[in-house]
């Protein structure tokens, strides 16, 4: 992404951002290898002799696991490194946000856009967005009523370039977050050449948003997320590189638009972070906007209880409990495509699977309306 985003941090702010970055490498690296190796070597077997079996759920290891001294090394490295993160992005934030106000103050005062930002102060934000500091972002995504005020957005692009990049992603700070999404499309809709309108639901600051807008720049594309302080950034962002993207403030279980509207539905990382009372009604609003015969395709994290072994089930839990992730668990506990089809959608056109890319793998859902 263009450094024209604002958020660029001086070299001081760069240093210690760069060395909490080391220490998420680590923590993601080496620290975790290490509670993987301490199970399997020792606690799996002897878990397995005291009960007469091998552990069948990851409530007959997390206690034992919990307790041992990778695990706590692990944990402390995690959660430190996260409040550092927050506090080497919080300066940068503090210094550019005056900046970034007055590019917004200059948006607002011309015509010339080629997108659009429209806003809701009425909106009931739902939960987690209402009530929780996801990933432990200060302040939460939704940011102060201020129309010029992009700080959320700030810290979220701050945190894409640690966070993200800590976890061996290193394309998520930039146009290359849009990737898998892409790839994807076109292996499973390839007949999807050219859709008319895209419905992107949960785009907080619409990184990926731009990269797919200018794959399709003959599409319509509109952006949903119930966060003004990230929309704001994303639609600065969007406007100064030349995007046209149309962003909402809506919920992406009640988006407002019309039955059979879209040809196109997608979401990044959008469902490891919603409630499971919001899930279906997510999924059941993406079936009714799509059109006979348009397409549904969501990316999200690949920490399903099917593909995991019970050490990795319970440092994701963990995150549940102590870093910000409140919907790890439940999330990685849904059946997907059962799902899917209870949406609307018929079985033999929808889909759930984990798909492998050199920094791990991704777990990619949707179906044909």
């Amino acid at each position: 992404m263009s450094n024209q985003t604002v958020y660029v941090p001086s070299r001081e702010e760069k240093a210690r951002q760069d060395f909490v970055l080391g220490l998420k490498l680590l923590a993601n690296g080496d620290a975790q290898r290490r509670v993987r190796e301490e199970y399997r070597d020792r606690l799996l077997p002897q878990l397995s002799a005291r009960l007469g079996r091998a552990p069948g759920k990851r409530q007959e290891v997390e206690g034992e696991l919990a307790r041992t001294a990778a695990f706590r090394h692990w944990a402390v490295l995690t959660h430190r490194s996260q409040s550092m993160m927050w506090d080497a992005i919080e300066a940068t934030t503090r210094r550019v946000a005056p900046e970034g106000a007055a590019r917004m103050a200059r948006l607002h005062a011309t015509a010339a856009r080629r997108g659009s930002l429209e806003l809701d102060p009425a909106l009931q934000v739902p939960t987690p967005i209402s009530n929780t500091e996801i990933h432990r972002q200060p302040g939460g995504y939704v940011g102060s009523p201020d129309p010029t005020d992009v700080s959320a957005g700030l810290r979220y692009i701050g945190a894409s370039m640690i966070y993200a990049v800590g976890k061996g992603q290193a394309q998520a700070a930039g146009d290359g977050r849009a990737n898998i999404l892409l790839s994807q499309l076109q292996e499973r809709f390839p007949d999807l050449a050219a859709p008319v309108r895209i419905l992107d639901l949960g785009c907080g600051i619409g990184v990926h948003a731009q990269a797919i807008a200018r794959e399709f720049p003959a599409a319509e594309y509109h952006g949903v997320d119930v966060a003004a302080g990230l929309l704001r950034f994303g639609h600065l962002i969007a406007e100064e590189r030349g995007v046209p993207i149309h962003f909402h403030q809506r919920d992406a279980a009640h988006t407002g638009f019309e039955d059979g509207s879209f040809d196109l539905v997608i979401s990044n990382i959008l469902f490891h972070e919603t409630n499971a009372a919001r899930l279906p009604q997510i999924l059941r609003e993406c079936r009714r906007v799509l059109r006979p015969g348009g397409a549904m395709l969501h990316v999200d994290v690949a920490n399903q209880v099917a593909r995991l072994p019970f050490d990795d089930q319970v440092m994701n839990d963990w995150q549940v409990r102590w870093n910000g992730e409140p919907f790890w668990t439940a999330f990685a506990e849904r059946d997907m495509q059962r799902e899917i089809v209870a949406a609307g959608f018929e079985p033999e056109r929808s889909f759930a699977e984990h798909v492998a890319r050199p920094a791990g793998a991704w777990y990619v859902f949707g179906g044909t309306a």
